[in-house]
């Protein structure tokens, strides 16, 4: 039985048989590497600021929300570098 994706570019196609090597083995071992705490954290931090970066069109609650969020991701950020303070704690 043909285990290919067809809808799959041609480049694309692997035979998940066969072993891999050289830039293929790497390109899956890096997909499958489990992130650090401080990689999460960076990426949590970047998607708050996206979210809540720019205030200009806030409404009332918004500030609280952003606050909340951003709070949470500095406590992230600082966990990741053993940096806590005792309130976060």
């Amino acid at each position: 039985m043909d285990h290919r994706n067809l809808s799959a570019p041609e480049t694309a196609q692997i035979n998940v048989r066969e072993p891999l090597y050289g830039a293929a083995a790497i390109a899956v071992r890096d997909q499958l590497r489990e992130s650090t705490d401080l990689e999460v954290a960076i990426r949590v931090a970047q998607k708050m600021l996206d979210a809540y970066g720019d205030s200009s069109t806030f409404d009332e609650f918004g500030y609280s929300r952003a606050h909340g969020a951003l709070t949470e991701s500095l406590r992230i950020l600082l966990r990741a570098l053993g940096a806590e303070t005792e309130a976060s704690r």
